[in-house]
């Protein structure tokens, strides 16, 4: 299967998980988790959050950011990868000019 993100209906979602600013997803989601691309602008965030029965991956494309993953600021950009364990906390912060894009991949998303 391919997934053809640019042809996916685009939501922006104001404040995502509490965050600032706005986050625009592009979601394909089955029975066994979600595939994302989000588009974070300059200054947006995605809040602060737990994943309580979920793990997710974050591989970012383009722009500039940090993580805060269990308390600890990490920079991220092009070609990094956080991993978030079940259990576990993280946001993400663009603090670059540019857009933060991230593919996201959440397994056993509900």
């Amino acid at each position: 299967m391919t997934l053809d993100f640019d042809r996916m209906p685009s939501l922006v979602q104001p404040r995502f998980k509490g965050g600032q600013g706005e986050a625009e997803t592009r979601i394909f989601q089955d029975d066994m988790g979600k595939i994302l691309r989000l588009t974070l602008q300059p200054g947006s965030s995605i809040g602060l959050h737990t994943h309580e029965d979920s793990c997710e991956i974050m591989y970012f494309l383009s722009g500039t950011g940090v993580c805060l993953d269990d308390g600890a600021e990490v920079p991220v950009g092009p070609g990094l990868c956080h991993y978030c364990p079940r259990g576990h906390s993280h946001s993400v912060v663009n603090t670059g000019t540019e857009p933060l894009v991230i593919l996201g991949i959440v397994p056993n998303a509900k």
